[in-house]
């Protein structure tokens, strides 16, 4: 009895010791620490298409163990720790109740992973957000480094005359454009993108956006420091908004260096 309630124990601090880490981390600990409790144990992770055949969950007679799908988030895998004494009913109980606390703790860790991840994510375009960009600047840009502040000039008019479906989809299309180009972009608000680009970039971008009516300013990391970036950038794509509207629309125009 004195060494089941050790082996109770040993599996509690396996799993629950694990709790606060990040999702990777905590598999990873889990590994190790599966012998603790199951003598001569590995837990392996599969992907579902190296678990093909094998029970959702429970009892896996060939290689010995007990398995059971995990299915995210983040992503899908197998959890199987093989065993060679699973058949016995103190190690099978064991390894079920084992793997219901992993399971319930990953997909814990999983779903916080998520929200976090989500938090920085523009929802409609996949871009990151504005908090993302916050934190990015606060990591400052290297030399010959800038941002480009782009305004879209006609959602609103789309949203008005086609409905906001369209104006989704022309938002969705220019992240798409900015991410093909392998551009650094993020949304970070209705109509505004930021894309932070090395100096030759610059043609990059000039292709990304070919067709789109829009405002845009630059600036460089030498003319300011990166929480200034954006104040600069703003004042360049409001004046280059004025301009434009002083006169007739060009289909193409060059980009500022």
């Amino acid at each position: 009895m004195e060494a089941l309630l050790l082996r109770l124990l040993l599996l509690h601090e396996t799993v629950v010791g694990c709790a606060a880490l990040p999702f990777t981390e905590m598999l990873q600990q889990v590994q190790e620490r599966s012998c603790w409790v199951f003598e001569g144990a590995r837990l392996h992770l599969l992907s579902p298409r190296e678990a093909q055949g094998l029970p959702g969950r429970g009892l896996v007679e060939k290689p010995r163990g007990y398995g059971a799908y995990f299915g995210g988030p983040p992503e899908p895998l197998y959890l199987f720790l093989e065993h060679p004494r699973i058949q016995d009913p103190t190690e099978l109980r064991l390894a079920a109740l084992y793997m219901e606390h992993l399971l319930s703790m990953l997909r814990a860790a999983g779903c916080c992973q998520e929200l976090e991840r989500q938090a920085h994510l523009d929802w409609l375009t996949g871009l990151g957000n504005r908090w993302s960009l916050e934190r990015r600047l606060g990591q400052g840009l290297p030399p010959n480094w800038g941002l480009a502040l782009l305004d879209l000039d006609n959602l609103k008019e789309v949203n008005d005359t086609q409905g906001h479906l369209a104006g989704d989809r022309l938002l969705s299309k220019v992240g798409e454009a900015l991410r093909h180009r392998g551009l650094e972009a993020y949304r970070i608000g209705g109509d505004e993108f930021v894309v932070l680009l090395y100096r030759p970039d610059l043609e990059c971008l000039q292709q990304a956006i070919q067709g789109q009516s829009l405002s845009l300013g630059i600036a460089w990391s030498e003319e300011a420091e990166a929480a200034n970036l954006l104040r600069l950038a703003d004042e360049r794509m409001y004046a280059d908004k004025r301009r434009r509207k002083a006169m007739a629309p060009l289909r193409t125009r060059p980009l500022c260096s």
